[in-house]
């Protein structure tokens, strides 16, 4: 027995050592096979995380937007939505919600990361990531047509008032990366990303409460302001000279323009720190240029992408079925199936963003961090070597309980 015993642990600790990725799996003592792995694994998300985003996940995010934004606008065409005070109400109601985010979010953090229920922690999570995108919705909506009831429609002032806010954006943040969002940024459901919401001030031992009230003000009422001003008159731009006599083709070149610089600028994120070092002059003279400019020309992407999209999708979608069934239906299952698939794909916090910023362990994108299917991979090869862990464990431990007893 207790030689059985002496050669079952040489045996053992033989294989381990043989095996130490796991069974099967021979790793060199010089780690050129973990580096081969790692640098096939970085091409493959180099090449397929902005295809993956622009063409899976952006299409949802459009659909969820548009549907959310036709139903409010459908609404306010009731009888009880003419009233001139149910938009400023609207407005005021969003920004309710989004206060008592940014107030609870410590708590809320703490009681999800505490949280031992894995699936409960999923639904409160996911229901987090609903009330925070319909709130931007809501905020959007109500002050883009608030804009639109108490502006011009002439397409001139409108421009300038775009140009006017881009620049104050700059002014007031130091780069308008604000004004960026899908299929550019793409964030990963989880708790560590979308509950704490990031702040550009430095708060010290400021009262906790009173940083978040400052950070809402900030972003509620400053940013996205001029956010909103920034895309509704570049955006009405394009309604007016591309090709307003025929929306279709009007459509289809927006999203064709907008996906040749969206995929030229997310390709070249990695050359941005080489460009910067080969131009010395830019480099040390206006040390911001080329980031902010990289940073304006993913904004007019983006307007290009939502343009085309919301056009295809009111021609070919919605004006199809508003047809044949009620429209408010229509537009609330729309917004289910996308969030519940983008949920699925744990992506659904893509709607409105990433709260906190998100790490790229494979530094690919260094500008615009797109790594969802990184995010996803790692997650799942970290539950798979968890359970194998465990496999090993159980295996090993019965055969000790078989040989001794």
């Amino acid at each position: 027995m207790q030689l059985t015993k002496i050669l079952l642990i040489k045996l053992l600790s033989f294989q381990n050592s043989a095996y130490p990725a796991g069974i099967g799996n021979i790793i060199p003592s010089d780690g050129s096979a973990i580096t081969r792995s790692s640098d096939k694994r970085r091409k493959i998300f180099f090449i397929c995380e902005p295809i993956f985003s622009a063409f899976a996940i952006f299409p949802l995010i459009i659909i969820f937007w548009e549907a959310g934004w036709n139903f409010i606008i459908d609404w306010l065409d009731t009888s009880v939505g003419q009233h001139r005070v149910t938009v400023p109400l609207l407005y005021v109601f969003s920004q309710l919600i989004l206060l008592a985010i940014y107030t609870t979010q410590d708590h809320l953090y703490g009681f999800l990361a505490g949280l031992k229920n894995d699936f409960l922690r999923v639904v409160l999570l996911q229901f987090h990531c609903l009330i925070s995108a319909l709130s931007y919705i809501i905020q959007w909506v109500s002050m883009w047509t608030l804009w639109d009831y108490y502006t011009s429609d002439e397409w001139l002032p409108m421009l300038l008032i775009s140009f006017a806010a881009i620049l104050a954006i700059i002014i007031l943040v130091g780069h308008p990366c604000d004004l960026v969002c899908a299929p550019f940024v793409i964030s990963y459901d989880s708790v560590e990303y979308n509950i704490r919401i990031g702040t550009p001030f430095t708060i010290g031992q400021m009262n906790r409460y009173v940083a978040h009230l400052l950070n809402y003000i900030f972003y509620e009422y400053l940013t996205s302001i001029l956010c909103i001003l920034a895309w509704r008159g570049s955006y009405k731009f394009l309604d007016i000279h591309l090709y307003p006599e025929n929306e279709i083709i009007s459509g289809i070149f927006s999203l064709l323009s907008g996906y040749l610089l969206y995929f030229t600028l997310m390709y070249t994120q990695v050359l941005q720190n080489n460009t910067a070092y080969s131009t010395p002059f830019l480099d040390i003279n206006f040390p911001l240029f080329l980031e902010n400019l990289r940073h304006i020309c993913s904004f007019f992407s983006c307007v290009l992408l939502w343009r085309g999209f919301w056009i295809v999708f009111d021609e070919f979608i919605v004006a199809v079925s508003l047809i044949n069934g009620n429209r408010f239906k229509f537009y609330i299952i729309a917004m289910i199936i996308s969030f519940l698939i983008l949920s699925f794909m744990k992506t659904a916090s893509s709607i409105h963003g990433p709260m906190s910023h998100i790490d790229d362990e494979y530094e690919l994108f260094p500008i615009y961090r797109n790594c969802f299917l990184s995010k996803w991979f790692e997650k799942k090869n970290s539950s798979l070597n968890e359970m194998k862990s465990n496999s090993r464990k159980t295996t090993t431990s019965d055969l000790y309980t078989i040989t001794i007893f």
